[in-house]
């Protein structure tokens, strides 16, 4: 028997000639089929069409006479030949030919001489009722397990389901080339089965076409995750999208007048989550050098007018800070490495960075902040990114001068007041008054002599 199951379209599959959940994924001119090994000469010249569900062949010459397809479900193995010197690169099939067992629908009447791509009427959407024949030919002979169709060995007992559809071998020869990129996509939608899935209708009878227009939101899993698969090739884009954008605004930066098209370029900009364009691993030369621009990223963030860490500015090579200016820190200070990271991150957008990475950046902060950013772990356990203003000795200082002002008014200082006054929790500032403590007691243990037994 033919496997090549007859397809009446012009010139190319319309919406209404696919089955429901059914899409186009790539098409090829200039393929020609083969019966057996020798060329078709009705088939000798069309385009091939895959879809989600089916490999179809639309000739050019005759597309309603001699267009046809085979069913993905039925394809058993795929081969690749790229071909040699005047021999043309084909994609070869082994193809199981399955009897095509005519049904009439039990709500329509429709009658249908072979069974439809998704098991439904081409008119009103009913599905097909199961064939006593297919049931049947999946049952073991030997544990009498009734297996499901697509299976070739007993899944109770590992015998052998025997089968007489006979198992052919197809062709198509691609003359004008495109075979690479037509095989991965075959490929991938073998293994995708998207004809398993199964689109839930609550009203039967409703006709395939008002069914897709009245739920458009019933999408399967498989385009959701074809649009993710979009969404990341875009990541690139959108990074050299960041990069022109910077490129106009500081091009445009150097002018006097400010206009509307450089408001849009910062507005742009500031969509993006930073000031500058993600650094990402291909923007520099090692590993070393993208922490040290990952650093210099981070610091940006960190320091600056509307910096997380209160006032300051980058360090970048060749410059000379100048004197660190104490009373202008006025902001927090300090902030957690965790609540860094995922506010860091928010704001690159899809260049996330992973926290090893992170680590190995913050490592270079001191070197690329203004005033210093430093990397330290509480006796809690936390660790915490911070300015000089929370260093040991400019906590006790302010604590102490804290402490003169309460004893003017003869009262004592809690925790949650402290932590009220350095807008911190009252759990960090717990931290930070240990580590003191604990500082404190080193001290004192190195001035006072150590008294050894006569």
């Amino acid at each position: 028997m033919d496997a090549w199951e007859p397809w009446s379209v012009g010139g190319g599959p319309s919406a209404r000639e696919l089955v429901q959940g059914e899409r186009v994924i790539i098409t090829q001119a200039g393929v020609g089929l083969y019966e057996g090994n020798v060329k078709a000469a009705a088939r000798s010249c069309g385009i091939a069409v895959l879809t989600t569900h089916r490999l179809a062949y639309i000739d050019d010459r005759a597309p309603r006479l001699h267009s046809a397809f085979v069913r993905l479900a039925q394809v058993r193995q795929t081969e690749h030949y790229a071909g040699f010197l005047r021999s043309s690169p084909k994609v070869i099939l082994t193809y199981v030919c399955r009897r095509r067992i005519a049904w009439t629908c039990a709500l329509c009447h429709t009658f249908h001489d072979a069974a439809t791509l998704d098991a439904r009427c081409t008119q009103c959407g009913a599905v097909a009722p199961p064939t006593d024949e297919t049931d049947m030919a999946r049952v073991c002979s030997a544990c009498t397990f009734a297996n499901h169709e697509e299976l070739t060995h007993c899944e109770m007992c590992g015998t052998s389901l025997r089968t007489d559809d006979p198992v052919v071998s197809l062709k198509l020869s691609f003359r004008q080339g495109g075979d690479t990129p037509f095989y991965l996509s075959l490929r991938e939608a073998i293994q995708a089965r998207a004809w398993t899935l199964r689109t839930l209708s609550t009203t039967p009878g409703v006709s395939i076409a008002e069914a897709q227009t009245s739920a458009p939101g019933a999408t399967p899993s498989s385009d959701a995750l074809a649009d993710l698969h979009v969404l990341m090739r875009r990541a690139r884009e959108m990074v050299d999208m960041a990069e022109s954008l910077r490129a106009q605004l500081d091009h445009r930066s150097q002018a006097k007048d400010v206009g509307h098209v450089d408001t849009m370029l910062q507005s742009a900009m500031v969509q993006l989550g930073l000031e500058a364009p993600a650094v990402t691993p291909d923007m520099v030369r090692n590993e070393k050098a993208y922490h040290r621009a990952l650093a210099r990223e981070l610091a940006g963030m960190l320091l600056g007018e509307h910096g997380l860490l209160g006032p300051g500015y980058v360090v970048h090579d060749g410059t000379v800070p100048p004197a660190e200016s104490p009373e202008a820190d006025t902001r927090c200070g300090l902030l957690a490495l965790d609540e860094v990271w995922g506010l860091w991150n928010r704001a690159r957008g899809v260049a996330l960075v992973p926290p090893r990475v992170m680590r190995a950046a913050v490592a270079f902060l001191p070197e690329v902040t203004c005033p210093r950013v430093s990397l330290r772990v509480l006796r809690s356990g936390w660790t915490v990114l911070h300015t000089p203003r929370f260093e040991d000795a400019a906590l006790e200082r302010r604590v102490l001068h804290y402490l003169d002002e309460e004893d003017a008014q003869q009262s004592g200082l809690t925790t949650s007041e402290l932590a009220a006054h350095e807008r911190l929790t009252p759990v960090l500032v717990k931290s930070l008054l240990e580590s003191i403590e604990l500082s404190l007691w080193d001290a004192r243990n190195a001035l006072v002599p150590q008294c050894h037994p006569v």
